[in-house]
């Protein structure tokens, strides 16, 4: 065969496996991105919680959708393709918001804009008093922003709908309220800010009325001799102490005083890292948080692990939960019943827990969607 041959033959091969590359049409689509709502979620390998897990993505984080599957989505993070249950992340098709919620920053010191749903990340700057804000979405209290061109995250109680100080704001100008009373026999101090660190205003009296204006992070704003005060939610009940309609000393006023003072006890580890399979005095996980707590406090020995401590004690329906009182949760995507996470109810619609997702023991709010959903049991161990 001559030369000129053997190259046309070549050149019509070589033609022949470029032609179907040369035509091979590709869509640039605008890439569908999905946000982590839950305050952890597992990335598994397949659609069901039968799958090993690849990953564990924390609230905030943007995962690529790729098709559903069932209440399942199947998704790419990272450049590797697994399935998250569906509830736990955003139903949006793109991650490109500009249009929200219009709100106003009402803490009078300025409101901190995150890079996070947290308290852990870090700062990216912070929003003057007042200040308008144009909220994309809210997950677990958190409102994520358009921050100078970046997407940052604030803590929702601090945001209002309308301007503070208008005359539609009720903000530092509330009258009514939810009425409360005063459940701790040593009484209850008044603080001038949500948190111990703050002063002392004053001091209200076992079965003392008061008027409760708005609650956040376990701690309840009230008007105090003419000023915005602060006080310990868990202190606090809906009826009279000793009354008959008085659920928290119906059985006995021991149970009481000992859950008020379990509960306080736990508040002092408030901020203590979470460290897996850690039980104190410096760290815990979730189960090893509420093991400590009860053994130094209350003397009860539970068991070591959650699954095993949602069997321990009397079982108690959501309906009738007290201070004290262990809450479960299946935090592992779909709730199927199977236990693996517990928190500690304190009253008012909160709990306190060793938070994987915050990395650290915090408040959280029990009735928040994403708590109900994986709710499983409560025990009632005091």
């Amino acid at each position: 065969m001559s030369i000129n041959k053997k190259y046309i033959i070549a050149s019509a091969m070589m033609a022949s496996v470029a032609l179907p590359l040369m035509n091979a049409s590709h869509v640039d689509a605008a890439t569908d991105m999905r946000t982590v709502t839950a305050s952890s979620l597992n990335f598994r390998t397949g659609p069901s919680t039968s799958y090993s897990i690849i990953n564990v993505l924390m609230n905030g984080q943007k995962v690529e959708y790729i098709s559903t599957s069932g209440s399942w989505l199947k998704v790419k993070y990272n450049g590797v393709t697994g399935y998250v249950h569906g509830d736990y992340v955003t139903k949006g098709t793109t991650d490109n918001s500009t249009t929200g919620t219009t709100k106003y920053v009402s803490a009078s010191v300025g409101l901190n804009v995150r890079s996070g749903a947290g308290t852990s990340y870090s700062k990216l700057g912070k929003l003057e008093y007042k200040e308008k804000v144009t909220v994309l979405s809210t997950s677990n209290g958190w409102s994520k922003i358009n921050y100078n061109g970046k997407t940052g995250y604030v803590d929702s109680s601090y945001l209002k709908s309308t301007l503070p100080g208008s005359t539609n704001d009720n903000t530092n100008n509330e009258t009514t309220g939810t009425t409360k009373y005063v459940n701790t026999t040593s009484g209850l101090n008044v603080r001038s800010g949500a948190g111990t660190s703050y002063s002392k205003l004053g001091k209200l009296e076992y079965k003392e009325k008061v008027t409760v204006l708005s609650t956040s992070n376990g701690w309840s704003k009230i008007n105090y001799n003419g000023k915005t005060g602060y006080v310990d939610s868990s202190y606090l009940q809906s009826t009279v102490p000793g009354s008959n309609g008085n659920n928290a000393n119906n059985n006995n006023n021991t149970v009481s005083t000992k859950a008020n003072e379990v509960i306080a006890y736990a508040k002092t580890l408030l901020g203590k890292p979470y460290v897996w399979g850690a039980q104190g005095p410096n760290s815990f996980d979730c189960s090893g948080f509420t093991y400590y707590v009860f053994k130094n406090k209350a003397g009860i020995v539970l068991p070591r692990t959650s699954s095993a401590q949602s069997k321990y004690g009397t079982y108690v329906s959501k309906s009738n939960l007290k201070a004290g009182d262990l809450v479960f949760f299946d935090t592992n995507g779909a709730n199927d019943g199977n236990v693996s996470h517990v928190g500690m109810y304190i009253g008012n619609g909160q709990m306190i827990h060793a938070s994987y997702g915050q990395k650290k023991i915090v408040i959280a709010n029990f009735n928040d969607s994403y708590y109900q959903k994986a709710y499983v049991n409560a025990r009632r161990v005091l």
